[in-house]
């Protein structure tokens, strides 16, 4: 039910965020970097979206939305800012998936893999443009210069911190000294930077007060950490059906998510020799991954995502926000943090 529910949410913005980005597409009909972001998107050259998982879930854009509306706002003023921040999150996605080596992306090849590294990585720097291009639309929707700036602002430091999040988690692979104050430090910036800055730019799109503003940054931010996590354990626990790629890639790379360092501090040198030699198959993989289950490693990632979604909810309380765009917040929230793909 809950599913069914975020499902309907999700999809009250899909076709007027992808109507937005289509409209910054739209010039670029006779060159191919545009086949590659449409691709990568989801969308075809009418600016339609393909089914999910394809597109995506929107799930940043349609946060930004609900904020405006939670605000006493409404989505359409908000669209060209949830379109930023899906181009942003796409940006990071397609550039992540070069830095990781991941040939898949949502089920199908990632750009990387169809049209080589050198495309791929212009085709992110151009989404990461094409993202500050359509927020500069805010303002011929009636959003005051003022605070169109700010939002712009807001984008780009979380953008920068997303960056920063995601140099941390590659310099984190391997190491020895990494604690789970450390991978949430990376966290914060790398998922929920971007989260967050799509609830508060929701909100001041929207015209909410400093107040609302920040209690709803701070529900984003803790979604963010219990969203990561929740990915963690996909990524350890999922199947690629679920996920649109491969799973026990964590530990084929020796990184820290948070499965592996819990896993590492329970069973100490044994677990942390077999990931420095090299974990190359998906059978060797899956005996890993049973073998933190058991030893409970599964459940205290759980617990923790859980304690993160409770206090993202909890920070809605305190102000004076819309009942129903509120209650569509939390059901989101519950779901991407509980989701099993």
């Amino acid at each position: 039910m809950e599913r069914e529910q975020a499902g309907k949410i999700l999809d009250r913005f899909r076709a007027v965020v992808d109507m937005e980005i289509a409209r910054a597409l739209e010039k670029g009909l006779d060159i191919p970097l545009y086949d590659m972001i449409r691709y990568h998107l989801g969308l075809d050259r009418t600016g339609a979206g393909t089914p999910a998982p394809a597109t995506g879930k929107r799930v940043r854009a349609a946060l930004c939305c609900l904020s405006s509306e939670a605000v006493g706002g409404e989505a359409q003023a908000a669209a060209p800012a949830a379109a930023a921040v899906e181009l942003i999150h796409s940006f990071t996605l397609l550039h992540d998936d070069v830095a990781d080596g991941d040939a898949t992306r949502r089920g199908r090849a990632a750009v990387w893999k169809r049209w080589g590294v050198a495309h791929a990585i212009t085709a992110g720097d151009a989404l990461f443009s094409l993202a500050n291009l359509v927020a500069a639309k805010l303002t011929e929707r009636g959003v005051p210069t003022a605070e169109s700036l700010a939002v712009v602002e807001e984008l780009n430091a979380a953008a920068l911190a997303v960056c920063e999040g995601q140099q941390m988690d590659i310099s984190y692979e391997g190491r020895a000294d990494v604690s789970v104050d450390d991978y949430l430090a990376m966290v914060e910036r790398k998922t929920a930077a971007l989260m967050a800055a799509a609830c508060g730019a929701g909100a001041c799109v929207g015209g909410g007060s400093v107040e609302s503003a920040a209690a709803l940054r701070e529900f984003g931010r803790q979604l963010g950490l219990g969203f990561q996590i929740r990915d963690d354990i996909l990524g350890m626990w999922g199947g690629p059906s679920e996920l649109g790629k491969p799973v026990g890639t964590d530990l084929k790379r020796n990184k820290r998510s948070l499965p592996i360092l819990h896993a590492l501090d329970a069973v100490g040198g044994k677990l942390a020799a077999q990931l420095a030699e090299g974990v190359t198959s998906d059978e060797e993989a899956a005996q890993i991954a049973a073998r933190m289950q058991e030893i409970g490693s599964r459940a205290f990632c759980e617990g923790m995502a859980r304690s993160f979604l409770a206090r993202g909810c909890e920070a809605l309380e305190h102000v004076n926000l819309q009942v129903g765009p509120r209650e569509q917040l939390r059901v989101l929230a519950s779901y991407l943090v509980e989701r099993t793909q």
